[in-house]
């Protein structure tokens, strides 16, 4: 409660209740930020660090709309149901100290639900034990995602079986809240910037809780190990750092993205790396050795999914041709059965060889050399190749598989697989540039002639020649 709250009467605020009044006298400044997001948005995203009160800002909300609208129905998701109630519950209890005993809202644990007397409906649940099958049902008005990125298959569950519930419903309250999360392959980070982009985003880090004393500050950064360690980084300054030892390409930088227009030289060697999937995506990258900067350029990606190998040919060919015409590639490797890449020559005459694949760890050590070096680049248009690179990590710290981002669009890191096959299969000694490129055919060269005089040398050259 803040201080206008604390000069109010208990009869004061139980007729604020009433009237469904509750933000203003209730919530800190900071807060009240996050609440007015709330009501100029129906799909806000709010990015929040541990202890600042997020739950409490948004709670508060809600309990306005369902006061305010009888027989209203709000789905209220954790990760985990137990979670649900440790955390809301204690809130709900202190929240509700203040309300008239006449329209307090109980809860039935048969059905998880708070029961408010004008008929509405505040529903508990979690959505990981079941993948978010206890979250079906009948029509909701409003629907809080609570530390959304931490739910696994977060994007199927929010798609498929929360939104619709809104449909044709008055309200359609869709609030996605959360402190970031460690795997930054989660559609989370994905949906925060879309979210950014359409200014229905709000940011709170720990430092904007007013109500911490400077002592509980310095334990709390105390706790995480210092402000420089990636815990306090991304726990309460809810910056995107996943964990470093399990990134696969940790020497990835933003200097490793250049404009879509970066100067390609006049002679340049181009290569083709891929990578085949079924249930995964197809990843071609095509690219190009410039000899003399001894760097790569990947100029294009081709993702797919549910691709043909027909259809795949067919792109990759006209890619080819679009962006480096009549000049040949040195090289096309492509990871596939054996039976599809011999299909894709004998059938589609498009020449591919299986890459090397021996010793996986040098070869990925061979590209993150190359990348912390900033000698492998990628263009921007590259979108999906440089987000992979951003977020990439292993399973565990065995490092013998790539995790499966959240994201499903992130298939299985299938870019980063054709990045390692397309560094590995350029000739670093192969020069581009002919061998007499910069002469001019109105200049010659006269080679010393053994046991000659350079005056009989100079005689012959220029000895005029009779005319008939």
């Amino acid at each position: 409660m803040n201080k206008l709250g604390e000069k109010l009467s208990k009869e004061q605020r139980a007729e604020y209740w009433r009237r469904g009044n509750i933000a203003p006298w209730y919530l800190r400044p900071s807060q009240l930020d996050v609440y007015e997001l709330l009501h100029r948005e129906k799909r806000p995203f709010v990015e929040c660090s541990r202890r600042f009160g997020k739950t409490t800002g948004i709670l508060v909300f809600v309990f306005e709309k369902l006061i305010a609208n009888p027989g209203w129905v709000w789905r209220w998701c954790e990760p985990q149901k137990d979670q649900a109630r440790k955390i809301v519950m204690p809130i709900i209890d202190s929240l509700q100290m203040h309300a008239p005993e006449d329209m307090m809202a109980r809860y039935l644990t048969t059905d998880s639900v708070y029961k408010f007397p004008n008929g509405s409906n505040f529903y508990l649940l979690g959505v990981n034990e079941d993948k978010g099958e206890s979250a079906r049902g009948p029509a909701a008005n409003g629907i809080t995602l609570d530390e959304y990125g931490f739910w696994r298959e977060a994007g199927r569950i929010s798609r498929s079986i929360l939104y619709p519930q809104l449909q044709n419903q008055a309200g359609q309250y869709f609030i996605k809240a959360s402190t970031p999360p460690e795997d930054l392959g989660h559609t989370y980070y994905k949906e925060k910037e879309t979210a950014k982009r359409k200014k229905r985003y709000i940011l709170k880090t720990i430092f904007d809780n007013e109500a911490l004393t400077k002592d509980e500050l310095d334990e709390i950064i105390e706790e995480t190990g210092g402000v420089d360690t990636p815990d306090f980084k991304r726990e309460y300054l809810c910056e995107e750092v996943g964990d470093p030892e399990l990134r696969v390409i940790p020497e990835w930088s933003a200097e490793n993205v250049v404009s879509n227009d970066y100067p390609r030289p006049d002679f340049f060697t181009p290569y083709i790396g891929g990578d085949s999937g079924a249930d995964d995506n197809t990843a071609l990258l095509f690219g190009y050795f410039d000899f003399l900067k001894n760097e790569v350029v990947v100029e294009y990606e081709l993702v797919l999914s549910g691709h043909t190998t027909k259809n795949i040919v067919r792109l990759g060919k006209r890619i080819e041709r679009t962006i480096w015409g009549q000049v040949p590639t040195r090289r096309r490797v492509y990871d596939a059965q054996k039976q599809i890449v011999y299909d894709i020559i004998a059938d589609h005459k498009w020449s591919v060889t299986p890459p090397q694949k021996e010793n996986k760890t040098a070869a990925i050590h061979a590209l993150r050399s190359e990348i912390g070096a900033r000698r492998f680049k990628i263009k921007e248009r590259c979108t999906q190749t440089i987000r992979q690179m951003r977020v990439g990590q292993w399973k565990n710290e065995k490092k013998l598989d790539f995790e499966r981002p959240e994201d499903e669009s992130l298939g299985h890191l299938d870019a980063i697989a054709a990045a390692i096959y397309l560094n590995r299969a350029i000739d670093r000694k192969l020069n581009p540039i002919p061998i007499n490129h910069g002469l001019s055919k109105f200049t010659h060269h006269l080679p010393a002639l053994s046991g000659a005089k350079e005056d009989d040398v100079l005689r012959r050259a220029f000895k005029p020649r009779r005319l008939r």
